[in-house]
């Protein structure tokens, strides 16, 4: 006995339901992938980024009249310490001193606070990290009718 099979032709509906079938594997695909980029960033990296745009020359005509200062910062054993000088090495020990501590890789943590005078030109602060890693440091001093202002990044162990 000889069977050979035959093979059944490829039907309208066989064919549909293959389209068909490739479109909702498409769409579910898309579908997981927005979902994940939706929940994963806003997009938004600065307020009012437009407005800060516009006011971007003011900025820098606002950097430009700061003063000429010697400032070195520093972060050992936990303390920010940043002495503050003028080029001549007269020390500004009257200063109003804030540090703004920022996380680079999420919002939500960041914190200011005011830091104290140790004298000889250094200011200084012990600040309580929520979290380990990589932190921006934005610095400003006001005393007078004068201000100053610089960032650093300190690393928290």
């Amino acid at each position: 006995m000889n069977t050979t099979q035959i093979e059944k032709p490829l039907s309208g509906w066989a064919v549909f339901a293959m389209f068909a079938a490739f479109f909702c594997i498409i769409i579910a695909v898309n579908t997981v992938f927005i979902t994940n980029a939706l929940r994963s960033h806003s997009g938004v990296v600065t307020k009012d980024a437009y407005k800060k745009g516009l006011a971007y020359n003011e900025t820098l005509k606002e950097a430009r009249r700061q003063p000429n200062l010697s400032n070195k910062i520093s972060f050992e054993n936990g303390i920010v310490r940043w002495e503050l000088k003028t080029p001549s090495g007269e020390i500004i020990d009257n200063a109003n001193v804030s540090a703004k501590f920022t996380r680079p890789v999420k919002d939500g943590d960041d914190f200011s606070a005011l830091m104290s005078y140790d004298g000889g030109g250094h200011y200084l602060i012990k600040p309580e990290f929520p979290f380990k890693g990589v932190w921006n440091l934005q610095l400003s001093a006001k005393w007078g009718n004068q201000s100053y202002k610089t960032a650093s990044q300190i690393i928290v162990k």
